[in-house]
């Protein structure tokens, strides 16, 4: 009787959504692209770019990027429901950084960005303009440095086991109609804003639908509903984006699997959007395995066979699934944190030795199979937390001669051939 039960409201929620959508449930209702808002959405003055018109495969391969860093904990960084700049401890960002990361032979820099805090109530959920002023501010300082950037909606997802501490909750709309379509049309009424506010940037400018959505359980998700509902969130991401005109038309864009997880990103129960411009669409993925050394920073040593073998089980086949296909990957966060032991140099060592050989060998085995393995910095070089920091975010310049070192092994990893 509970089988019966849960295939009929398994059944029930499928035909809901295809019945809303189409052909498939992952397929976008008309109304979610067609809405006019109550007063004109604001639109930069950018004027419009000229773009290669080429696919993202070959545009990375032709603009040589192999290898990115995160401005992390600045402009997602967030206190009492507000997305802000400052509130985790960096500075603003400064002309001065993104010379620095380029001259450090980065190619593209990761914008994260949390929205809430900024958005004005429905129907319109307009995002103040000073919001998307600065982040276009950000993301033009990287142009200007010689970068590729990509922004995002960063921790408008984010919770902390069950409590959200974000509006977009993909855990509350897979458990609610209601509240699965109040925030569906927020995230529609959002990228809409953002996507014609940059309509005219170029192909530099990367989109990214959204960042490590989950419901509290991290990478486990079996749960049909949360991802059915991840699945038509970035169906609708795509085509939000693609029908505010411009350049958008055309646009990189990055998709998720549930929590950013590698192993979700090869599940069954995650599919890449349907797109009306082809060849234009990035898988992306994040990497921190083993947790304990990446950021929880409980563990020293690393750097067995067995554990190098695994960084290579767990990056292959996105190269037969994905890149053979001319869908490039990016791996969107990964690093290892700085781990102090002032008490006991001997482990110290070890640790920074651990370090340096487990970022070496994550980007030169996503080298070695196409990926694009992009560092997470968060500017954190002290303190009891996640210790990520590699700038000095004033100067641009690396904050110290291990941090210096970790970036040329970091470059060299990908660049020592070309």
């Amino acid at each position: 009787m509970i089988k019966k039960f849960r295939f009929v409201i398994f059944f029930t929620f499928t035909l809901l959504l295809t019945a809303c959508a189409g052909k498939t449930p992952a397929s976008v209702p008309v109304s979610y692209l067609d809405y006019v808002p109550v007063k004109p959405y604001a639109e930069s003055e950018h004027q419009q770019e000229l773009v290669s018109g080429k696919a993202v495969s070959d545009y990375f391969k032709d603009e040589k990027i192999f290898a990115g860093w995160n401005l992390g904990n600045t402009l997602d960084s967030h206190s009492g429901g507000f997305g802000g700049e400052t509130s985790w401890g960096n500075p603003q960002v400064n002309q001065e950084l993104m010379n620095g990361v380029k001259a450090a032979g980065f190619d593209i820099v990761r914008i994260p960005v949390t929205w809430m805090g900024s958005i004005d109530i429905a129907p319109d959920y307009r995002v103040a303009s000073a919001r998307l002023k600065r982040v276009a501010e950000v993301a033009e300082m990287a142009n200007n440095a010689g970068l590729k950037a990509i922004i995002n909606l960063h921790h408008d997802g984010a919770n902390n086991g069950r409590a959200d501490l974000g509006w977009l909750s993909i855990g509350r709309a897979g458990r609610n109609k209601s509240a699965n379509e109040l925030i569906t049309t927020q995230f529609a009424r959002l990228w809409q804003q953002i996507a014609l506010y940059f309509r005219n940037h170029g192909e530099w400018l990367i989109f990214e639908g959204f960042n490590e959505l989950h419901d509290g359980n991290w990478q486990t998700c079996n749960d049909f509903f949360q991802l059915t509902v991840l699945n038509t969130w970035n169906q609708l991401f795509v085509d939000t984006v693609r029908s505010s005109g411009g350049n958008n038309e055309s646009r990189y864009l990055m998709v998720n699997a549930y929590c950013a997880d590698n192993r979700q990103a090869l599940a069954s129960g995650f599919t890449i959007p349907t797109d009306s411009a082809e060849g234009r669409l990035i898988l992306s993925f994040h990497y921190y395995a083993p947790y304990e050394m990446t950021i929880n920073g409980s563990r020293s040593s690393w750097g067995t066979d067995s554990e190098k073998q695994r960084v290579d089980s767990d990056f292959a086949p996105f190269k037969e699934r994905f890149i053979n296909k001319n869908i490039p990957v990016i791996i969107g966060e990964c690093g290892a944190v700085l781990q102090l032991y002032p008490n006991d140099k001997s482990r110290e060592t070890q640790a920074r030795q651990s370090r340096f050989d487990y970022v070496s060998h994550v980007f030169s085995t996503a080298k070695k199979y196409g990926l694009v393995p992009v560092y997470w910095d968060n500017g954190a070089t002290t303190g009891n937390g996640e210790k990520f920091g590699l700038f000095d975010r004033k100067t641009g310049k690396p904050n110290s001669p291990d941090s210096e070192a970790l970036i040329s092994q970091m470059i060299n990893a990908v660049k020592i051939n070309l």
